[in-house]
């Protein structure tokens, strides 16, 4: 035998059975833990630790802790669960927060526009309510009486320019171009002249100086055409009557007249025939029965009367 032989159980190193720890050679006790000595080879150390930790745990002090370790995961993971079921609580109010917001911002644009409408529709029950009054009394501080040397009739005050105020009213009414006429209003009179007259269209102007009432087409509106059904009011001085208002509705229109159920009677041509928003339309001519009465398109003094831009 070997000299390296004879020396290997002599360097075997041998370890306590309670701690593992290596024992010195003829030691009575382990001078780690102080346990009697009791010798486990060193291959079986590893199994010794294993078999002490297991025996450590199965102790009832080793279960308690490891049924304390094992209390805190779940309590960790219970945690980590409950947040993430917070977040997703989070998100899903946070959505329905912002289509509430989209559902109101919709709500508040509908919102303004009704009251839009509703303010255009209290408007129209307004002026509706109050009828054609507020128009017909406007109208009145333009309209005048107009005096020939042998007729009567009814002039308007249609425009002003260079301080003179210019009325339109029936060719037949005056007698000639150049005749002198007498406009009245109430009690008051002014001295005119007759500068132009058509024929075909049966219309005449009569310029002045005096300073008279606000104009009624000032600015020319050729695109205003009524149709049938507009209601029209017609003012004038039948028989010499100064400021009488009728209104009625219009009944046909052509290119060179309109017909209305208005009522007219001599002495109402010349005066203007006016729709609801308070545009001339025409100008009174004759009358061809009983609630059959006719006017010339407004546009048709642009012919000879003044030159209008379209």
């Amino acid at each position: 035998m070997s000299e390296s032989e004879r020396k290997a159980p002599e360097t075997r190193a041998e370890r306590c059975a309670s701690c593992g720890a290596t024992l010195r050679p003829g030691a009575p006790f382990c001078g780690n833990c102080g346990a009697p000595r009791e010798v486990v080879p060193a291959e079986n150390a590893g199994a010794s630790r294993s078999r002490r930790l297991f025996r450590s745990l199965v102790s009832p002090g080793g279960l308690a802790l490891l049924l304390v370790l094992l209390g805190i995961g779940a309590g960790v993971f219970a945690l980590s669960s409950e947040r993430s079921a917070r977040r997703g609580s989070v998100s899903d109010l946070q959505g329905e927060l912002d289509n509430t917001r989209n559902s109101l911002t919709i709500a508040e644009a509908q919102n303004a526009t009704l009251a839009k409408r509703l303010k255009g529709v209290e408007g129209t029950v307004a002026r509706s309510s109050k009828g054609l009054r507020p128009l017909a009394q406007r109208a009145l501080k333009s309209v005048y009486t107009v005096e020939a040397s042998e007729s009567l009739g009814t002039a308007w005050l249609a425009w002003k320019s260079d301080g003179s105020s210019y009325l339109v009213t029936a060719n037949h009414v005056i007698n000639f171009p150049g005749e002198n006429v007498t406009i009245r209003q109430h009690d008051r009179r002014w001295p005119g002249t007759v500068i132009r007259t058509d024929d075909t269209n049966d219309l005449a102007l009569i310029r002045t100086r005096a300073k008279l009432g606000p104009s009624l087409w000032q600015q020319p509106q050729l695109d205003v055409t009524p149709v049938a059904g507009d209601q029209l009011v017609l003012i004038g001085s039948p028989y010499g009557l100064e400021g009488t208002v009728t209104q009625g509705v219009v009944s046909r229109v052509t290119y060179d007249e309109i017909q209305t159920d208005a009522a007219a009677n001599p002495g109402n041509s010349g005066g203007p025939a006016i729709d609801k928003d308070g545009n001339v339309v025409g100008v009174l001519l004759s009358g061809g029965g009983e609630n059959i009465n006719f006017a010339v398109p407004i546009q048709r003094a642009c012919v000879v009367l003044r030159p209008c831009k379209g």
